[in-house]
């Protein structure tokens, strides 16, 4: 094989071995983009970036029409910002949940990547994927040991006339499962004489809202209680 045909062919092999690697992490986990993904974006700027350094910062002459220049530079910063699109179809939220974050960053990675291999950068590609994939499949496990701090809405519906009264208790309930009222809003129905209370609360999760439901459902003149993710207004 002609040196010229080797030194096009490698950093393509290399593209597909190293962003597919990142990819099958991700398609493991189930995420929407996986393998192909990642492999077509590493692949994609590898190619951009291994052209504008075949062209030598030069100019293909156009003869009459004009030119056009092929600046590396230019070319690297113009694939990290288009990827970001790509990137950001991956996130989705739903109240304060939000997933692809990673995935999102992965693909961000996987172009960057390209760019490594296209400048030639072999052996600093490498690396970084190996460190990349050691952050992925790790950092995880020890993130599971952490209790997120979350927000949540607990919605009190109740007959009761000293709605005072009750508002303390629910309180001071809350207050010594270690959770934090942010705010409360309240509502009255006059033709039902009914209150509607809702806390907004933080707290360290685990996962406590069924025993926390039940336990100020049974308080003096509670009809309902409702415990939800604090949506965003």
């Amino acid at each position: 094989m002609p040196p010229e045909i080797s030194q096009l062919l490698f950093p393509l092999l290399l593209s597909v071995l190293l962003g597919g690697a990142i990819g099958l992490e991700r398609e493991i986990h189930g995420r929407p983009a996986g393998v192909r993904t990642h492999i077509l974006v590493c692949l994609s700027a590898t190619m951009l970036l291994r052209l504008s350094h075949l062209v030598d910062y030069g100019v293909i002459d156009l003869g009459e029409v004009g030119k056009v220049v092929f600046d590396p530079n230019r070319m690297g910063a113009g694939i990290v910002t288009g990827i970001g699109f790509l990137g950001a179809a991956t996130v989705i939220r739903s109240g304060d949940i939000v997933r692809g974050l990673t995935t999102a960053a992965c693909i961000w990675f996987v172009a960057a990547l390209g760019i490594v291999i296209g400048a030639g950068a072999y052996t600093f590609a490498a690396a970084g994927t190996l460190v990349t994939l050691l952050v992925l499949i790790y950092v995880n496990r020890l993130a599971r040991g952490i209790t997120p701090t979350v927000y949540r809405r607990l919605l009190i519906s109740s007959h009761a006339d000293d709605v005072v009264s009750l508002v303390t208790q629910t309180r001071e309930y809350l207050a010594s499962r270690s959770m934090r009222v942010l705010d409360i809003a309240s509502s009255f129905d006059t033709e039902d004489n009914a209150h509607e209370m809702v806390f907004y609360i933080s707290l360290k999760n685990s996962l406590q809202a069924p025993e926390v439901v039940k336990e100020v459902a049974a308080f003096d003149g509670v009809q309902r209680v409702c415990w939800s993710l604090l949506m965003d207004e």
